[in-house]
């Protein structure tokens, strides 16, 4: 069985990796060959005796970059040339990136092959975004030591929409930011827990109830921890009854 999906990891540290990629979703899904995940060490093309793969910054300051030579020579080895097939993307892990969203998760899960450099130190001589067509990637407004804890979380979010990684794929499609609305409350078993009971509408098994008060509980519950996530959608006239409702109520409350 040829796996559908080929992951490359460019890291300078690619003993990270090892216990991720063997472990829970992302273990089960590379042992049934749903994708495939190969690391790869940058330092192995580096063009001096001592694998030297970062250096000092032109102008001067402190910190490091990610050397150009290895990286060309890395991304050729693979088969890159300037601009990747269209079921081919080259990630760069950065802070200065666009904003790693579950939509771009959506997008990524979609392509045959998906390979990540693991940014480090100031970042990657500037370069290497010319030669190629790499696409930056941030997971959000803070800056860590290192870019690979950003491409496990792009792995992770990206590999468990794969089709047969997930025992239940439609839990993945109605996951949190989906529809760019949080997921709605969960519940189960014991139907009641110390006077808390499970709400009515999930326990008469009529479908049409259901799915209206989750939709109805993900927008209170964007409206209460993500408010600026609901500026960005379409709502029904119901719906936007009842976030004015949310509002008069959170008014009247303060």
């Amino acid at each position: 069985m040829t796996p559908r999906m080929k992951i490359e990891i460019i890291t300078l540290f690619p003993d990270y990796f090892k216990p991720i990629i063997e472990q829970s979703i992302i273990g089960r899904g590379k042992e049934n060959k749903l994708f495939d995940i190969r690391i790869i060490n940058l330092r192995d093309f580096a063009t001096d005796k001592h694998q030297t793969a970062d250096d000092k910054p032109y102008g001067g300051g402190g910190g490091m970059v990610l050397k150009v030579e290895p990286l060309d020579g890395c991304l050729a080895s693979l088969g890159y040339e300037m601009k990747p097939k269209p079921t081919e993307k080259i990630l760069l892990t950065s802070a200065a990136g666009c904003r790693f969203e579950q939509t771009g998760a959506v997008a990524y899960s979609l392509l045959n092959r998906l390979t990540i450099i693991c940014g480090h130190y100031l970042g990657v001589d500037e370069r290497i975004l010319s030669l190629y067509d790499i696409e930056e990637v941030s997971i959000g407004d803070y800056v860590m030591t290192g870019g690979e804890a950003a491409a496990t979380v792009i792995i992770d979010a990206v590999t468990r929409l794969i089709p047969g990684v997930l025992g239940n794929f439609e839990s993945a499609m109605s996951d949190s930011h989906s529809d760019k609305l949080l997921g709605a409350p969960v519940y189960t078993r014991p139907e009641v827990y110390k006077g808390l009971a499970v709400p009515e509408p999930l326990k008469d098994g009529n479908h049409r109830l259901i799915e209206q008060f989750r939709k109805k509980e993900s927008i209170r519950k964007t409206f209460e921890n993500r408010p600026e996530l609901l500026e960005e959608i379409e709502f029904e006239k119901n719906d936007l009854k009842y976030i004015d409702e949310l509002k008069q109520k959170k008014k009247s409350t303060n």
